[in-house]
């Protein structure tokens, strides 16, 4: 541990920074997770584990999966525009400006993370369709592979309660939304729909946005199992006003610096699936996916436009199998993953112009992957794995240009986990970790169109030491993480190249105490250092990773029916996007307050939120202008919504 951080160490047991409700931690013996890409009832991970529950996700007064996130004090969580989640990037173990692409999103296990540059499309996700999520903390490579650096974040929906629902709202902007679900049980037959519309009219000048999304499952189950179809779809539209200068920045943060810029995105999906329980030792599970993307941009200030679309098939098979290991309980999952994307972009120097380029890339990508779980005793676990994964890179554009990137990675974790006593749980981890470029790091912007060079996989190794205590009305989680990392991928104003070696510490905190049976107030802290180990660059840190974060929030529950809530969010200062060399100003931290207030009566719901309470002004992003000034992404301004719900 870097030794800044070690009396600050001492003092998180003490620090109540996090949001009310979304922190709250179950008890160990009763959360369901999927650490072993099988559901089961808390198993002896070696990893920090946090759980969001669907009542924790309704009481936020939440619109968007990212504004449930972002109160955990582990993620940073970056909007670029806009309040309903558009283009937003959630950074975990300090990567900043790529961090996105390290952080795996799933849904229900199917990867949401873009085989481009592109953030997740949140919005596939209607909120009213999801069970809990759940948030796996630091390198998840053995089981997921590919992006899941800095950890796995996993939106269950699954199984729905009988029941239908309808919502309405409307907020500052001109915001509305409406959004439904269904979920019915007939015999052995499972079938669930949730439906959301989302717009609003922008905080800033062409911010407009419009967002609308779908899910479904139809499920059969049999004596020993189920199988199942998930499909979903999202279309999002919105304005892109642009970054602003320091000067534009200071003198009105809601102007725009383009009037017709825009973006579109449609996202669509299929995935049959099969659960089957073989015989009482051995677990079968199955997904075939097919996932459709269609983005089409003009940015007018740089007549650029870009109609790319990607296609992904996926197949995941993989066992578990209960069994004696030399006499000692053991279990063993086993799988493969299997991805086959391609993408096409058109561009063009006009959005109604002829198209002047077109590029191609595809990529093919298989793993094996096996980890194994042993009780050494009926309190210490011992858990270990590996995984080899080769991929398959190749890119050409109608110019001729043609450009090869195959790479083969294996990896591997050995991890404990020991039960000192009820309620009461320490474990630590080591391994390895890995990251092949996406298929926007083999191109550039400018007229070359491939890179020069192809860049190589990122790897590092990783130490993590955490432990979870619950007793009576306290909780506390503590984990500390040091992750060094080689051949990062960057890009450097004309090109993507692997950067210096990195180094990623930090300690990450949540707390929980309940004063009385009506006011609980929880906790949650992150410190962390992100700096360059070796180059020109040594000792300095990584650009737009924050030193700290930090959120704090009380509850008050006055009835069972109305719970009130105020919770404040702060991020520290950090350099700005690109500024690796640490020779400018930082952008500045912020702090934010939000109130929220939700109120039941028979089976109605109301909730109230306002958001950034102070109408603080802050920008949420920026990058370094290389002596043409810095640019600046403001972020929203107070904001009021309301919604009503009626459960049938």
């Amino acid at each position: 541990m870097h030794p800044r951080l070690k009396p600050l160490a001492l003092l998180l047991p003490l620090a109540f920074a996090c949001s009310a409700n979304a922190q709250q931690l179950a008890l160990l013996d009763d959360v369901v997770v999927t650490a072993t890409r099988f559901s089961e009832s808390a198993p002896a991970t070696a990893a920090n584990v946090t759980t969001i529950t669907r009542e924790e996700i309704r009481e936020s007064g939440a619109q968007t999966l990212p504004d449930i996130l972002r109160n955990n004090a582990g993620l940073v969580v970056t909007p670029l525009y806009g309040s309903i989640g558009a283009d937003t990037a959630i950074d975990m173990r300090g990567f900043g400006e790529g961090a996105a692409q390290r952080t795996l999103v799933l849904l229900n296990g199917l990867r949401l993370n873009p085989l481009d540059q592109s953030n997740v499309d949140w919005g596939l996700v209607p909120l009213n369709s999801v069970e809990r999520i759940e948030i796996v903390s630091g390198s998840a490579a053995i089981l997921y592979g590919d992006n899941a650096v800095g950890g796995v974040i996993n939106i269950i929906t699954g199984k729905q309660p009988e029941g239908a629902s309808i919502q309405a709202g409307f907020g500052s902007e001109n915001g509305r939304q409406l959004s439904a679900s269904v979920a019915k049980q007939v015999d052995k037959l499972d079938l669930s729909l949730a439906v959301n519309h989302q717009a609003t009219d922008g905080w800033r000048r062409n911010n407009d946005q419009e967002r609308n999304g779908l899910t479904g499952r139809l499920g059969i189950r049999f004596d020993r199992g189920e199988a199942f179809v998930d499909l979903g779809w999202s279309s999002l539209d919105l304005g892109l006003p642009g970054s602003l200068s320091k000067g534009q920045y200071d003198n009105d943060p809601r102007q725009a610096t383009t009037n017709d810029s825009y973006a579109e995105r449609r996202t669509a999906f299929v995935r049959p699936g099969v659960t089957w329980r073989l015989s009482d030792t051995l677990n079968f599970a199955a997904e075939l996916g097919y996932t459709e993307v269609d983005n089409t941009s003009w940015i007018s200030n740089w007549s650029s436009f870009d109609r790319r679309k990607t296609n992904t098939v996926s197949f995941t098979p993989r066992l578990q199998w209960d069994h004696g290991l030399v006499g000692l309980n053991s279990k063993t999952t086993v799988g493969f993953d299997y991805y086959d994307g391609e993408l096409t972009s058109d561009k063009s120097s006009s959005n109604h112009g002829p198209i002047t380029k077109t590029v191609a890339i595809n990529q093919t990508s298989q793993a094996i992957y096996l980890q194994n779980q042993t009780r050494l005793t009926s309190d210490l676990t011992l858990t270990a794995g590996s995984r080899y994964q080769q991929v398959e890179q190749s890119a050409h554009d109608t110019t001729g240009k043609h450009i090869s990137n195959d790479h083969s990675r294996s990896v591997g974790e050995i991890g404990l986990s020991y039960k000192v006593a009820p309620g009461f749980r320490l474990f630590t981890r080591a391994g390895t970790t890995f990251r092949f470029a996406n298929l926007d790091e083999l191109t550039v912007l400018g007229p070359a169109g491939f890179a020069s060079n192809p860049v190589r996989p990122e790897r590092g190794t990783f130490v993590d030491v955490g432990g979870q205590w619950i007793g009576g009305p306290y909780s506390l989680k503590v984990t500390a993480y040091s992750l060094n990392m080689t051949d990062e991928i960057a890009y450097n104003g004309t090109e993507n190249v692997n950067m210096a070696k990195t180094r990623h510490q930090g300690i990450d905190t949540y707390a929980s105490y309940e004063i009385s049976p009506h006011w609980q107030i929880n906790a949650g802290l992150n410190l962390q250092k992100a700096e360059f180990r070796d180059g020109t660059d040594a000792g300095k840190r990584i650009p737009l990773v924050p030193t700290n974060k930090a959120t704090a929030g009380l509850a008050f529950k006055p009835t069972a029916d109305i719970n009130l809530a105020l919770f404040a969010t702060h991020v520290g200062s950090r350099y700005f996007g690109g500024d690796t060399g640490n020779v400018d100003e930082k952008i500045a931290a912020y702090t934010t307050a939000d109130f929220v207030a939700t109120w039941r009566v028979a089976n109605w719901t109301v909730r109230g939120r306002v958001a950034n309470l102070t109408d603080k002004k802050y920008a949420a992003l920026g990058f370094y202008g290389f002596g043409w000034g810095n640019s600046y992404y403001p972020a929203d301004g107070r904001a009021f919504f309301a919604d009503l719900r009626y459960d049938f």
